[in-house]
């Protein structure tokens, strides 16, 4: 672990923290109001999509937040950030792009592959948070195996199967991004005022 710590440095984050911490506050308050409104208006139309809830409105986000992803594999300067952006970019891209293009489908049927994108998803932030010794380590990985669990409630079809509660599970899942987020530019800057020291 040592080595990963190294090689992640603050060095390699010269980056403006507040854009991260912005970014992350955009995020954690779309998440939290998707959720929001999938619990408040389970019965919502979308984009034309009827028993769908607010999952076209959720792939839009995840989509979005795939290609912001893949922006920021563009402008890598170092190679291990590159391949990390481009991973999870790709993952969420096509699971964003693959929500938006079974709107006229069965809701349940998407079920199956959310549930992995948010096991995937909650384990990459455990892993992540924990080998590079990020800040608020204890928060971040309750957050992934918050996602993980709802990924294998979805999984399980319980308590429901209803696309509101799939929207919830997602809308939860991007709010925890956004807290994630936030943590990370918080470590940028201590690591920036560190440095600076």
């Amino acid at each position: 672990m040592g080595i990963l710590k190294k090689k992640f440095s603050s060095e390699n984050f010269a980056l403006n923290w507040r854009r991260f911490l912005l970014q992350g506050m955009l995020i954690l308050g779309i998440g939290i109001t998707v959720a929001l409104s999938s619990i408040l208006n389970s019965d919502a139309v979308v984009m034309s999509a009827q028993e769908f809830s607010w999952l076209p409105l959720v792939g839009f986000i995840i989509f979005a937040l795939g290609l912001q992803e893949l922006m920021e594999a563009l402008f890598s300067k170092i190679s291990r950030e590159f391949h990390q952006n481009v991973q999870v970019g790709i993952l969420d891209t096509v699971i964003g792009g693959l929500i938006i293009l079974s709107v006229s489908d069965d809701p349940q049927r998407l079920g199956i592959m959310i549930a992995a994108f948010l096991i995937v998803r909650g384990s990459v932030r455990i892993a992540l948070v924990n080998a590079l010794g990020l800040p608020q380590a204890i928060s971040t990985s309750i957050f992934g195996a918050i996602a993980i669990g709802l990924g294998f409630l979805l999984f399980l079809q319980w308590p429901t199967k209803a696309s509101w509660f799939i929207s919830l599970c997602l809308s939860i899942e991007i709010a925890f991004r956004g807290w994630a987020m936030m943590m990370f530019a918080i470590w940028i800057k201590n690591m920036n005022q560190t440095k600076e020291r």
